[in-house]
């Protein structure tokens, strides 16, 4: 019809789509110019909008697809196999490992006698499944899941010699870190997420404190101390093991070369870490102002315990009395002295006390020791006779010593009664003094009652004057209910 327009499409010759506050606003322009804006939901599960609409057609061209199945059967098999030859040789293999440890050193033997053996598995799972992705890549085919199921076997094998050897306070950490790592490399994603681990946290001199420098740090320190340990442990034993060396220097040296161990192992883990070793100098600076005003007793413990380990004036085993203290110096240290007493208390002695206060040394240059006991008898009495008893009496006790010989001296004629001496060595002063006089004076108590000599008691005499009184007052107790 003249005049008339014809009917335009519908079909908009324009459509904008933009983003705004979460939601898609599209517009849309006519063929008249006009213009029309209306909001659009978000599709959420787009990622998903294949199979929702057509799910049987995803399934038979993703899932039924033999271009799928044919390698995903393959990796499955694969793996399935690994798993089984695994299985299969591991019993014959773990008695070829129990007989080769049978071979080795007892001590040696004995720090892997139980662990090794079960390991035998995971480590074979670990061995066929990588030799099945090494396979199944130079055959180019698929392989994709094999490296995860590689991936996890190691893993798997890593946590079993983790949870076997190492501390349990370790365990746990070690194992998490493993699998996360182990889940990351499965999936291809491992370099990525350790890049983007290292960039993150605060810079220093030459580098960035990130999580995987902290790992780094924490590995590195534990890796150079436990060498550190593990050396001066065995050196230690060494030491001891010399036999013209006194206790007092073994133990400096002992203590002087794991000192110097873990200084090292401190420097070297510096070294791995790239941190700059001038840094130490400040940090020298200011240990020295610490040590000059808050450790003054501990540096001069540390200083007084190396000049006891140098001029050996008290070593292990020598029995010493320090004020109320008398016991065996159990150990010495750089900063104390264990010494255990007769009744089983073990005083831990600070050595700069042993320095600057009295000690007595009662085996410092020989254990001989000389112990004496007074003793009183009448004037009645057969003072050479009693001399011959008393001397008789410590000779026929045990630990006294007879050469030198028991003596017997007559010290003073008293007012009441005689003073005597007895004096006897023994060479065992750690197994006590005052037990041993106790039973000298028991052996000569028996033998002045055979001989009927007795021991005065001490008496006190009053005098009175001619024609002083004496007066005496009679007085009643009261009773509790006065």
């Amino acid at each position: 019809m003249q005049g008339e327009t014809a009917p335009t499409s519908e079909v908009p010759i324009l459509k904008e789509c933009i983003l705004r506050d979460g939601e898609e606003f599209c517009r849309t322009v006519s063929p008249d110019g006009a213009e029309n804006e209306a909001v659009a939901q978000m599709d959420y599960l787009a990622f998903a909008r294949p199979f929702l609409d057509d799910p049987v057609g995803w399934t038979n061209e993703h899932l039924l697809n033999l271009d799928i199945l044919v390698p995903l059967s393959i990796q499955v098999g694969s793996i399935i196999a690994a798993l089984i030859v695994g299985a299969l040789l591991a019993p014959p293999i773990r008695k070829q490992v129990l007989a080769l440890i049978g071979k080795l050193p007892d001590n040696i033997a004995r720090n892997v006698e139980e662990a090794a053996p079960t390991l035998v598995r995971p480590a074979l799972w670990a061995l066929f499944i990588y030799i099945a992705l090494t396979i199944l890549a130079a055959v180019g085919q698929e392989s994709a899941l094999v490296r995860i199921a590689s991936s996890l076997a190691l893993a798997w094998l890593l946590i079993r010699i983790v949870t076997t050897f190492l501390p349990d306070a370790v365990r746990k950490p070690l194992e998490w870190t493993i699998w996360i790592f182990a889940v990351f490399y499965a999936f291809g994603v491992l370099d990525e997420v350790i890049d983007w681990l290292s960039n993150v946290g605060p810079p220093y001199a030459g580098g960035r404190i990130s999580p995987v420098f902290i790992v780094q740090a924490i590995a590195t320190a534990a890796f150079f101390l436990f060498v550190a340990n593990w050396i001066a442990s065995r050196l230690k034993r060494r030491v001891h093991a010399l036999p013209r060396v006194e206790p007092s220097l073994r133990i400096l040296m002992s203590n002087a070369m794991q000192i110097g161990l873990f200084f090292g192992a401190a420097l070297l883990t510096l070294a791995g870490l790239g941190i700059p070793l001038s840094g130490l100098a400040v940090l020298g600076g200011a240990i020295g102002v610490g040590l000059g005003f808050g450790m003054q007793q501990i540096v001069a413990n540390f200083i007084s315990g190396v000049i006891l380990l140098t001029d050996r004036s008290i070593k292990p085993n020598d029995v010493i009395e320090v004020d109320d203290t008398y016991g065996v110096v159990k150990s010495l240290g750089l900063r104390y002295a264990s010494v255990i007493t007769r009744d089983g208390k073990e005083h831990l002695i600070p050595n700069e006390m042993l320095i600057t206060d009295k000690v007595v040394n009662w085996s410092y240059s020989n254990k001989e020791v000389r112990v004496k006991k007074s003793l009183r008898i009448e004037y009645e009495t057969d003072l050479r006779q009693a001399v011959d008893l008393v001397v008789e009496g410590a000779k026929a006790t045990p630990r006294v010593l007879h050469s030198p010989a028991p003596v017997c001296l007559v010290m003073e004629f008293g007012d009441e009664a005689i003073e005597l001496e007895a004096r006897f060595w023994i060479n065992d002063p750690e197994n006590g003094v005052a037990n041993i006089a106790s039973q000298v004076m028991l052996s000569i108590w028996d033998r002045f009652r055979e001989a009927g000599i007795d021991v005065p008691l001490r008496h006190q005499d009053i005098l009175v004057s001619p024609g002083s009184t004496l007066q005496v007052e009679m007085v009643r107790p009261k009773k509790k209910d006065d």
